[in-house]
């Protein structure tokens, strides 16, 4: 069965952002996670969605409540916190 973590939220600047996301790729594929997509919203530039496919759901989710991971969260200008959801492929 696949896995994906997909994170919705609202960030001060989606051109800041990005990058720093980008940067952040080392510590996904440690995680396991692969086949990455980033969504903009078409209504709020800087309203994104981001879904990863997860090679084990549990490493998906330790990856969401390792600390550094929140750090980097928080410091690459994600306003509030995002909604995460895990899923399963249908």
């Amino acid at each position: 069965m696949a896995h994906f973590l997909m994170v919705q939220g609202k960030v001060k600047d989606f051109k800041t952002w990005k990058p720093a996301y980008d940067a952040h790729i080392s510590v996904r594929k440690e995680f396991g996670f692969s086949d990455e997509q980033v969504f903009q919203s078409a209504d709020d530039p800087n309203e994104f969605v981001v879904v990863l496919k997860a090679a084990d759901l549990n490493r998906a989710k330790a990856f969401m409540a390792d600390p550094k991971v929140q750090e980097v969260i928080s410091k690459s200008g994600v306003i509030g916190t995002p909604h995460v959801h895990f899923l399963e492929k249908a």
